[in-house]
């Protein structure tokens, strides 16, 4: 059997926020894309993983997840964490 991973991606300049006491806003946004990277990267890599579906509307991430391999779309319910995984699993 193979997987595929959906992964919600806010937009980079709001993920992270949790950090914002120890890293500022121009630190946050390249640390949210290189988890979202390394995640991608190591799904991928997994043999039981057939696909990753980013639900993001975040075009430069977007751009970077699908050079990696991921699948894209677009956060249409932009409703949050479960909104999101719903979205993506339904395009799976």
């Amino acid at each position: 059997m193979q997987w595929t991973l959906v992964v919600p991606l806010k937009p980079l300049a709001q993920a992270k926020s949790r950090l914002s006491d120890t890293a500022d806003d121009g630190l946050r946004p390249g640390l949210a894309l290189a988890f979202a990277q390394d995640t991608v990267a190591a799904a991928l890599a997994c043999p039981a993983v057939r696909g990753v579906v980013v639900v993001t509307d975040d075009v430069p991430a977007g751009r970077a997840l699908t050079a990696l391999g991921a699948g894209v779309v677009a956060d249409e319910p932009r409703a949050g964490l479960n909104a999101a995984l719903a979205h993506g699993a339904a395009r799976v």
